[in-house]
């Protein structure tokens, strides 16, 4: 094993891991406490799989840009004679077209889930190429996250990674499912091999008192929910009640009621209340864990932007005034910060030889910057590590400041770090003297990943905890639950895990032994794959992964007609109610965006068999129309354009549909399958002319219109020089000479 790496010297209980990982067959769940080198550990597997199968590839899956980063750059410094070329750093940053020409070279890929398993969708990438796929963090392999699809897809030895795989048994169990895991290598931090390398220190807890004037503020927003709870119970009789109102429980009543609303409009009243429920729970939070300034920020980021009557009926409640001017004052801070002050000067004036390393976890964003200003006044230099968001408002980081971020605080030019849930997992940050939790996390598997992050003798994890709040009552959960997670890990999943692997083997001598060697009438449908091109906007939804999980042959295009292509003559346009909604409203379903082309709808009647799905989903329209124009829209579009439209319930029966209507254009009506003109019917001579040009490889519609614009016909661009077609705006010499070779060549096997 030793000779498998350079520059690194096996621990005894990565020994002991690797061994349990290559001498099983099945697929393999590795626990190990953060800092005790997970991706030395697949370094060593990936040094021993490609030694034992050369021509093979090693795919590395981890769930974030800065981790992706990271795992490379320590498989290039471990792996001898593997220069970092071989190395592939996979993320969406990089064009699809290109990762596609990088995939064959590398030796090692290591990606983000949701790019390499919209890479696997479109059959840009090969599984069939690879010997062994390690995944990092694989906790998340739930629901529908990517790693579960990717898992799914994988037929070669998996090894996941995580540090807890689960809140709960039920959790767990779901993650050995979805990966097929068969066996069990767990660490305990209190063993003997590794109580050299890891801080087993029990958070210190601090409890903190609230000040009367919070808690006189808790006393509004508790009357205030009790009043909705109230109202709520008494007209809705049918609600599933809950003795503890939290978050979860008011996001619970949300849903029940939207989806009375569903069965019957008149309940919809309701969801204002259900709405206000979840903005008091929120205040409440902030109030009780963060402190006044974030309440008071959170109330102004809703001012703001004011649009629904929900929420404007609750920033016009007399309750909210009055806990906006209570809460109005900065210097009533959460003692909190005190505390938090005083624990870091201390660590800070016990200097010896090192810089010390602190970092410090909170559940909020605001909270985060809130106390990078509020230690700058303090006079103590720290930085901010959150995850890149969307929002205008705040767009947090980026990949590359990420990076730097941590790349400072691990070389010790920064001392203090501030961060969100995204420092919890993974990232190597070196080793903390002071570990701060500024709040209590709802997990299990996050209170592990944050005290992780001590990983030294010395290291001290402090635990602020406000007295008779939920931040008390999630410490105490976590705490009973975090025991219970180690017993069921140690004892009680191995004998699971042991049981349904003799159970399979069993089925699978059962199948040997039975008489007969047809395939089922079901392997004869999943043989068949139908192929579906698909318009490269879609690619944002499930759909083209669903499709792709039932047998089809995703081929991504951009479309000039409809989503979603599946015969020489089956166009299908699919939208969503919401977004059928809003094109009723700002007229794009009838108009065309551009003067004097044909709209969405002309385009897709031209064709010989269109069709409109229209998707409905779990969540209401957010804009109010008039059931006369949904009514008037949905009959033009069937008498006027005689198109005819098909109602689907979510993404899956969607799928399902695109999928059936595939196979039975493709193997049942033998029509084939092909890119649609521009129009079957009538269109103009420069409409057909742009079209034609169109599909010349780099050439657009823009493109194709320049072209036009010049020479006016096609027969002139054929005839013109290379330097004339050059001087077209947006043609280059290079797209001139294909231009021109494939206007006037007559080699047919000619490449381009």
């Amino acid at each position: 094993m030793n000779k498998l790496l350079t520059n690194i010297e096996p621990r005894i209980y990565q020994q002991v891991i690797f061994s349990d990982c290559v001498s099983h067959s099945g697929n393999i769940l590795v626990v190990l406490p953060t800092g005790l080198g997970k991706t030395v550990i697949m370094a060593y597997l990936a040094a021993f799989f490609l030694k034992k199968f050369p021509s093979k590839q090693i795919l590395v899956l981890t769930p974030t840009r800065p981790l992706v980063r990271q795992i490379k750059e320590m498989m290039t410094q471990f792996i001898g004679n593997l220069t970092p070329e071989l190395v592939l750093e996979i993320s969406g940053e990089i064009k699809p077209e290109e990762r596609t020409e990088l995939y064959p070279n590398a030796k090692i890929i290591v990606g983000t889930p949701q790019t390499v398993e919209n890479d696997l969708t479109y059959s840009r990438l090969n599984l069939n190429n690879i010997s062994l796929m390690c995944i990092d963090e694989v906790h998340r392999a739930t629901g529908d996250y990517a790693y579960v699809g990717i898992t799914s897809q994988m037929k070669k030895k998996i090894v996941g990674f995580t540090a807890t795989p689960g809140n709960n048994p039920n959790k767990i169990l779901e993650v050995c499912n979805n990966l097929k895991i068969s066996y069990i290598s767990f660490t305990d931090p209190s063993e003997a091999s590794v109580a050299d390398y890891v801080s087993l220190h029990t958070p210190k807890v601090v409890w903190i008192h609230l000040p009367e004037v919070y808690k006189d503020v808790l006393t509004i927003l508790q009357n205030f929910q009790d009043e909705i709870i109230s109202n709520l119970t008494k007209s809705l009789p049918s609600l599933e009640k809950s003795r503890y109102i939290g978050k979860r429980e008011a996001l619970a009543y949300h849903q029940q009621v939207v989806q009375l609303t569903k069965e019957d409009p008149q309940y919809g009243e309701f969801l204002i209340a259900t709405s206000n429920l979840i903005r008091v729970q929120h205040l409440q939070e902030l109030v009780e864990s963060q402190g006044f300034p974030q309440a008071y920020q959170a109330l102004q980021k809703w001012r703001k932007k004011s649009s629904s009557k929900a929420l404007r009926l609750f920033l016009e409640d007399e309750r909210t005034i009055r806990i906006e001017s209570a809460i109005v004052d900065d210097s009533l801070i959460h003692p909190k910060l005190d505390h938090l002050v005083k624990e870091i000067k201390h660590s800070l004036s016990n200097l010896t030889s090192y810089k010390s390393k602190i970092i410090i976890f909170s559940n909020f964003r605001d909270t985060v910057r809130f106390l990078h200003s509020a230690l700058s006044k303090a006079g103590i230099v720290s930085d901010i590590f959150v995850g890149h968001s969307s929002t205008s408002a705040d767009k947090g980081l980026s990949s590359k400041q990420q990076l730097d971020v941590v790349k400072a605080f691990k070389e010790g030019d920064l001392n203090i770090l501030l961060s969100t849930s995204v420092g919890e997992e993974g990232l190597d940050v070196g080793n903390c003297d002071l570990v701060v939790f500024y709040d209590s996390v709802p997990s299990v598997v996050r209170a592990v990943q944050r005290r992780g992050r001590g990983r030294k003798k010395k290291s001290k994890v402090i635990h602020l905890v406000t007295k008779g709040t939920r931040d008390e009552a999630m410490y105490w959960a976590i705490k009973r639950k975090d025991q219970q997670m180690k017993k069921f890990l140690k004892h009680d999943l191995p004998e699971l895990l042991s049981s349904q692997e003799q159970k399979a083997a069993s089925e699978t001598l059962d199948k040997y032994f039975s008489v007969g060697d047809e395939k089922s009438e079901i392997d004869k449908e999943k043989s068949k794959s139908p192929q579906v091109y698909v318009d490269v906007r879609e690619s944002t939804s499930k759909i083209p992964k669903l499709l792709k999980e039932k047998g089809a042959q995703i081929k991504p295009k951009n479309l000039l007609v409809g989503d979603y292509i599946l015969s020489d003559r089956l166009i299908v346009e699919r939208k969503s109610y919401k977004d059928f909604i809003d094109s009723i409203i700002d007229g794009r379903l009838f108009q065309s965006s551009t003067s004097g082309q044909s709209s969405q709808l002309e385009r897709l009647a031209e064709q010989i068999l269109p069709l409109l799905i229209i998707q409905l989903d779990s969540e209401m329209p957010t804009r109010q129309i008039n059931v006369n124009s949904i009514m008037g829209a949905l009959s033009s579009i069937i008498l006027d354009f005689n198109i005819p439209i098909v109602y689907t319930q979510g993404d899956l029966e969607t799928a399902s549909l695109l999928f059936n209507l595939a196979k039975r254009e493709q193997y049942t009506e033998r029509t084939g399958i092909s890119l649609p003109s521009i129009s079957r019917k009538e269109s103009t001579i420069r409409e057909v002319q742009t079209y034609m040009l169109s599909v010349i490889p780099g050439i657009n519609i823009t493109k194709a219109k320049a072209l036009l614009k010049d020479f006016h016909t096609i027969n002139a661009i054929a005839e013109a020089t290379l330097e004339e077609i050059e001087r077209v705006e947006g043609i280059g010499k290079k797209l001139a000479l294909r231009i021109k070779t494939i206007l006037t060549s007559s080699n047919p096997e000619l490449e381009l």
